[in-house]
């Protein structure tokens, strides 16, 4: 390798992709060369193209503000009204690539949103019970209390800094919010029974959510629940965020037990807490934050914020209307994330429900979980049923059919090849659903099979039949 090639390895990871931007001769003599296998897979000929892309969407889209800390790279920004769902496959949801996505909902009626108009809206169950959060994300004290509760606290804070944090407006009846937007078109591209099921977090109902904070409140690093991605739409006001490349989850969460895999720390199992992303001094805390890609930026009103499975990230707000920060978050699984799903699912079943099945007697452990779940014991057996058929071949055709269905020929086809279209969308999603599952896929079979077996499902009389998936076109969204 040339001799500036191996000094540059020997730099901290962000730093030395900021010393590539800038040295165009010698990323060209950095493509070619055989570098060890950590750096292979973004030093390659497509993510250069794509990282090109992304620099001069960030160049054009990106307003003024304060220069970048040291070792954090600029969080990419992309036009939404020109990014094509296969170019947003190939260049953030597969590689794992967080983004903000401007120019998004112009005309919802969401943009109305405020404290004054959810306590207004005849479709918000204020009665529903809520975590609402006093204080900065690292000191805040959470509480207990009712929607409408929360937003009167919001409404009346006075500088102070509160956060009305993950209202699980869905679950919690406020279900008609959804007429007031629609949701982008390059996120939740799956069928019902995927987005239904509930080992996988039933994303359909319970993984949807509005955040309401003034200026100083936040949410502290963490990784989002199953391994979900999600998109952050912010309605008024502003967000900083910092997220990490997806494929560094491993190299900031080892040795941090259950917080690695979204749980919060106040279900502490002895493991170390995550880096702070936010404080001063991360890199001198937690030096192995140095080698992650670490993306900081800035996010406005019509903006989404994409953050992909494995993302660890944190957030906070800056202001907005009266110094409150309305948004709007929906986890999803689809085809780019459910490898990464299904692993934690299997992970789920192996460590938590497998001991408590055999711990205790089935029907006492399905309505256990059933209560935990909110869901009729009946449906639960059912999807336990169906579990270790769930990720068969006739299933991911249907998953990939579902995101492929409708989408729209990119004339910027990373490869300089012709537009794609839905027919290519489905070539890439196929190949990279089935690479990645080819690992996860029997793992999570055997799980399912051995949870089955444990709460004897096959002996029970009144287990459903297993439904065959249907030969007709998915119910997608």
């Amino acid at each position: 390798a040339p001799p500036s090639c191996c000094r540059l390895l020997d730099l901290p990871r962000a730093t030395r992709w900021q010393e590539l931007q800038q040295r165009p001769a010698l990323l060209a003599a950095t493509t070619a060369t055989s570098l060890s296998r950590p750096y292979r897979g973004y030093m390659s000929a497509t993510f250069l193209a794509a990282a090109s892309r992304r620099r001069q969407d960030a160049a054009s889209q990106a307003g003024p503000g304060p220069s970048l800390p040291a070792g954090f790279l600029p969080l990419p920004v992309v036009d939404g009204a020109t990014l094509t769902y296969e170019r947003f496959l190939r260049e953030y949801a597969l590689p794992r690539q967080p983004c903000l996505i401007t120019n998004l909902g112009p005309s919802w009626r969401a943009r109305e949103w405020s404290a004054e108009y959810l306590l207004a809206h005849e479709g918000v169950d204020q009665t529903h019970r809520v975590h609402m959060a006093d204080g900065p994300p690292q000191e805040a004290k959470e509480r207990r209390t009712t929607v409408g509760k929360a937003l009167e606290a919001v409404r009346r804070a006075g500088g102070r800094p509160v956060y009305l944090s993950a209202w699980d407006y869905v679950r919690g009846n406020s279900g008609a919010l959804q007429a007031d937007f629609d949701v982008p078109r390059y996120f939740e591209r799956a069928p019902a029974w995927l987005r239904e099921n509930v080992v996988l977090g039933n994303a359909a109902t319970d993984m949807k959510w509005l955040y309401i904070g003034t200026a100083g409140s936040g949410s502290e690093t963490h990784v989002d629940t199953n391994l979900t991605s999600a998109w952050l739409w912010v309605a008024a006001g502003e967000k900083e965020w910092v997220c990490a490349h997806g494929g560094d989850h491993e190299l900031l969460t080892s040795g941090s037990g259950s917080r690695a895999f979204g749980y919060k720390d106040d279900d502490d199992d002895g493991g170390a807490p995550l880096p702070d992303l936010f404080a001063r001094d991360l890199f001198e805390a937690w030096p192995h934050a140095r080698s992650a890609r670490l993306y900081r930026g800035v996010q406005r009103a019509g903006d989404v914020c994409y953050n992909p499975s494995r993302c660890v990230h944190a957030v906070r707000n800056l202001g907005g209307p009266a110094g409150v920060v309305t948004s709007l978050t929906h986890n999803f699984v689809d085809a780019s994330n459910l490898a990464d799903v299904a692993a934690d699912a299997t992970r789920s079943i192996n460590e938590e429900l497998l001991p408590m099945a055999r711990s205790l007697k089935p029907r006492s452990f399905l309505k256990s979980l059933a209560k935990s779940l909110r869901i009729e014991r009946e449906a639960l057996v059912a999807a336990l049923v169906e579990l270790p058929q769930l990720l068969s071949d006739e299933r991911l055709e249907e998953v990939v059919a579902c995101a492929a269905a409708g989408a729209e020929p990119d004339s910027r086809a990373a490869d300089g090849g012709a537009a794609a279209g839905p027919d290519g969308v489905a070539r890439l999603l196929r190949a990279e659903l089935h690479g990645r599952m080819a690992a996860v896929r029997p793992a999570f079979e055997r799980a399912a099979r051995g949870l089955r077996e444990a709460l004897q499902l096959d002996a029970d009389g009144d287990t459903p039949t297993v439904h065959a998936s249907s030969t007709e076109q998915p119910a997608c969204t």
